[in-house]
């Protein structure tokens, strides 16, 4: 396993750098471990969400009194670090994870089926995002989004949106990111169950799922259940609201509302 070279703590602004990615990633092989639904990015900044999933791992994995109370004061020992990197156990801490098996039903448990909402609520940040310039369908985050996804131009970016959503937040498990980027391969791939999708109905859609949309002219991610025949999403590479640019060539990331005719396909990713 990776190591992480110095203690950490919840500052602000917040700390930053390579092993604070490492502590992330190391995280992420737990939960894949422990098989709880739930991945934190790697971004290599120390934030809350990662203090938190340190603090819940650590406590499963054993760690005694005194790091817990460094723990919920915000601060991260070497001994926590040790324990997520896996190495040099000592006894005591063996004993205590052993009896922790409830714990880590429990944190099973409390993020089942969330995975798919936790990419949802980080993709609200770039609501507003923007081609740079307009019009070229590149720039900015565009760009990163687009690259992300495999491509290496300016394309119709709205499937490169949707791969940054479920992938790159949320952690869904799709082989070929490349194929995420045009909406009828989404739509066979979900029927034919592979590439980490399978199809639901529009019914049983929840946050997290993808939307391929009017004959395979668009993708969007749902950001809410449906309400009736209506239903909330995130989507990329549309305009803001209807009458204000084109739907699937808009040039941003804006918050729609779709009706139940215009989805060809519920596409569920693979987040387990």
């Amino acid at each position: 396993m990776r190591k992480v070279h110095r203690g950490l703590s919840l500052t602000s602004p917040a700390p930053k750098g390579k092993d604070v990615e490492v502590l992330q990633a190391n995280c992420n092989d737990l939960y894949k471990h422990f098989k709880v639904d739930r991945r934190i990015v790697e971004d290599g900044e120390y934030g809350t969400e990662t203090h938190s999933a340190v603090k819940e791992l650590a406590y499963v994995l054993g760690v005694g009194p005194n790091n817990r109370k460094a723990l919920k004061n915000g601060r991260v020992t070497k001994d926590c670090q040790r324990l997520i990197r896996g190495r040099k156990k000592r006894h005591l801490e063996i004993v205590r994870a052993k009896t922790r098996k409830l714990a880590r039903k429990k944190l099973r448990k409390r993020y089942e089926l969330a995975a798919g909402q936790i990419a949802i609520n980080r993709a609200a940040k770039y609501v507003g995002t923007t081609e740079q310039p307009p019009g070229s369908n590149w720039g900015g985050n565009v760009e990163k989004f687009i690259r992300f996804t495999g491509y290496t131009g300016p394309v119709y970016w709205c499937g490169c949106w949707a791969c940054w959503v479920v992938v790159k937040l949320g952690g869904a498990k799709i082989p070929s990111k490349i194929r995420m980027g045009y909406a009828p391969y989404i739509t066979a791939d979900a029927r034919a169950n592979q590439n980490g999708l399978s199809a639901v109905s529009f019914d049983d859609a929840r946050p997290g799922d993808i939307i391929t949309l009017w004959g395979g002219e668009h993708i969007e991610v749902v950001a809410t259940r449906p309400q009736g025949d209506h239903i909330a999403t995130i989507g990329g590479n549309t305009s803001p609201e209807p009458g204000s640019g084109s739907e699937f060539n808009g040039g941003g990331v804006y918050r729609r509302m779709r009706t139940r005719s215009d989805i060809d396909c519920v596409a569920r990713p693979a987040y387990r």
